[in-house]
């Protein structure tokens, strides 16, 4: 996976404590990715091969930045024990005491816990629980960067269990971060998965109308 280069905003000597422990936090996501990728993985996020041809500029970027997690995001049955909730609700509790080192110590086990249970809802909130640190700490730039990653594992796992709504709750995600090349291409993949079923087609309908709308720009920022 290609490096990330992360700009983190000066918040003076009384926020530096709080930038060196989402820096840190940072590096826990890329040690994370190094070590599952040794473990047994499957079912692809790929398109078909006509389709992958035809794929280009944005589009094609992110397909490629896919298929290259795909290889680090393990894969099987998920096993949710609701760990990753109980953290994240000390990640909210810190935050809204001011305490942001600790709020950040919290979610790094949260971060942990939801990579053990491999669903794609617990990668949706620590990827919401971050941004929230971010916003916290004023330093939204490194935020955005982990929050993404946790963001694109769950995408990758809403379409290995072939969930519309994981999809689609992905989707909304990276039009909060402004990603709106990702966002697009989460739309692509929950339209091919709800191919033949007219409920999950009509959820796609209205995500895309509803982003087409001049009103619905919100971000996290």
């Amino acid at each position: 996976m290609a490096a990330h280069r992360t700009t983190w905003v000066d918040l003076g000597p009384a926020g530096m404590a709080s930038t060196r422990h989402l820096a840190l936090a940072a590096g826990l996501l890329a040690l994370c990715a190094i070590g599952v990728g040794i473990l047994i993985h499957g079912g692809h996020l790929t398109i078909p091969r006509p389709q992958r041809a035809a794929l280009t500029g944005a589009r094609a970027a992110v397909h490629g930045e896919l298929e290259r997690l795909e290889s680090v995001v393990p894969a099987g049955r998920t096993r949710d024990d609701g760990l990753w909730r109980a953290h994240l609700d000390l990640v909210e509790k810190e935050l809204e005491h001011g305490h942001v080192d600790v709020a950040v110590r919290a979610w790094q086990d949260a971060h942990g816990a939801a990579l053990a249970s491999r669903s794609w809802e617990s990668m949706i909130a620590v990827g919401d629980a971050f941004v929230a640190i971010g916003r916290a700490s004023g330093s939204v730039g490194g935020a955005r960067m982990n929050a993404r990653e946790a963001y694109l594992t769950a995408l990758i796992r809403a379409r290995r269990d072939r969930s519309v709504d994981g999809v689609i709750r992905s989707a909304e995600s990276f039009q909060k971060l402004g990603d709106r090349a990702v966002g697009e291409h989460c739309l692509h993949i929950a339209a091919q998965l709800a191919a033949g079923n007219e409920q999950a087609q009509q959820k796609v309908r209205e995500i895309r109308q509803r982003w087409e709308a001049p009103q619905t720009v919100t971000g996290f920022w």
